[in-house]
């Protein structure tokens, strides 16, 4: 049991790092930014949940779903703008960006 609670404990972390671990390795492609910020996004969701199943309270768990409604709004956005310089550049990299100042 001890050992099931460890893993539980360090999910959102092991997540959370891979998300960021994302992040780093595909720093060029807008898309993959996005998809692995939604990774970050889901481990804070998993240790929200978590912590509620172990308090055995529900707030855990309505944090998780306003969190996840907040996050579809950002990805809602960020596609939106992913689509922008898509349709402006044909493709979708980072450093074009810069060019759209001004």
């Amino acid at each position: 049991m001890e050992a099931l609670l460890f893993f539980l404990t360090f999910l959102p972390f092991i997540i959370f790092f891979s998300g960021m671990s994302g992040v780093v390795l595909w720093h060029k492609n807008l898309v993959l930014i996005i998809v692995a910020l939604e990774i970050s996004f889901i481990s804070s969701n998993v240790g929200f949940i978590l912590s509620s199943l172990y308090l055995d309270d529900i707030l855990g768990y309505v944090f998780s779903l306003t969190s996840l409604t907040l996050a579809g709004a950002e990805v809602s956005v960020g596609l939106a703008l992913a689509i922008v310089v898509f349709r402006k550049f044909d493709n979708i990299y980072i450093k074009d960006l810069q060019n759209l100042k001004g």
